[in-house]
């Protein structure tokens, strides 16, 4: 499904070449298209997974749709985490790539979670998310999932969120007191063209979007928790945020891909995380996709945006690191 908002920040008009020397350029052909339909699937869809309450007092059903291909096997766990810049989240999204990814033989499971229109922090975020993988272990006899093979992946926001959800395994402030999901579940993360380290996140581009964000009031600031301030007013709330402040050596193995044109999210952004990973001694790969914009950004005009992401190319990248990583987890 194609995004259907503009966003109420700056698009960039410039960008810096990207910074190769620790990843790899995927130059993919986007005539080439990811395979679909080879396989038959099965679907559930508007799950409740939790409900929670909002700062306005009012209850909210958090949803998740899953797909999976039919079979009675038990099968790795893909939790897939949309994008919409923290101002909503649509699980309907990517619906073709997450079924491309379950007729390569995975339980994906697309997931709803708090953002800033809500009322809600970074934090609510990663308190919903592992409410859905808690929700999730608890129905694996349900939905025919390996409750030890368990993987994250996200887009733009959703790639943030799932980079912060893994590295913050076990921080209390990041959990729900009655949370019960033992720590260690996650054992592979995709972290497709996400945001980091949100101070920076025009640092690629040219001079007047970099200013705007030094200057601005943004929605970002929000869902930092701190609305109305400029990010140089807020820094550490900047750096709460950020997956790179708490990257360890006992982070899951992560794959970061960002495209070489993306004029929303710097593609530096990917790589700060990505060099704090490798610091730490964590495992980390990144692509940067030659020539692909933000993933799907047809609202920007650009009605073939998406097809580098949703190239063979791109999802065999994808595919191929969640089967290194979870078909023998535990087996």
């Amino acid at each position: 499904m194609r995004a259907s908002f503009s966003l109420p920040v700056p698009v960039a008009t410039g960008i810096a070449p990207p910074d190769l020397t620790d990843s790899t350029l995927l130059d993919a052909d986007p005539d080439a298209q990811m395979s679909l339909g080879t396989v038959a699937v099965d679907s559930r869809s508007d799950v409740t997974y939790a409900t929670v309450e909002l700062p306005d007092g009012a209850r909210r059903e958090l949803k998740l749709d899953v797909l999976r291909p039919a079979g009675d096997d038990r099968l790795p766990l893909v939790v897939y985490l949309p994008g919409g810049a923290f101002l909503r989240c649509t699980k309907a999204m990517a619906f073709e790539a997450r079924r491309h990814v379950a007729e390569s033989g995975f339980v994906v499971a697309s997931v709803e979670y708090r953002v800033a229109p809500d009322g809600a922090t970074f934090y609510d975020s990663v308190r919903d998310v592992r409410a859905a993988l808690a929700y999730l272990r608890s129905h694996a006899d349900d939905f025919g999932i390996d409750p030890r093979a368990v993987a994250l992946w996200g887009e733009s926001a959703g790639g943030h969120l799932a980079a912060l959800t893994a590295v913050t395994d076990g921080l209390p402030e990041f959990s729900d007191a009655l949370e019960t999901a033992p720590q260690g579940q996650v054992r592979a993360v995709i972290d497709a063209y996400g945001s980091s380290e949100l101070s920076a996140i025009a640092d690629d581009f040219d001079e007047a979007a970099r200013v705007y964000y030094q200057r601005e009031a943004t929605h970002f600031s929000a869902y930092l928790g701190r609305p109305g301030a400029p990010f140089p007013e807020i820094p550490d709330a900047v750096r709460a945020a950020d997956p790179a402040t708490h990257a360890t050596a006992s982070a899951p193995p992560f794959l970061f891909l960002h495209g070489s044109e993306d004029m929303l999210v710097s593609p530096s952004q990917t790589q700060h995380v990505h060099r704090a990973l490798r610091a730490a001694g964590a495992d980390s790969t990144r692509y940067v996709l030659k020539g692909a914009n933000h993933g799907d950004v047809a609202f920007l005009g650009g009605p073939s945006t998406g097809l580098p992401w949703t190239s063979a190319t791109t999802m065999g990248v994808i595919t191929e690191f969640l089967h290194r990583r979870l078909d023998a987890t535990g087996r």
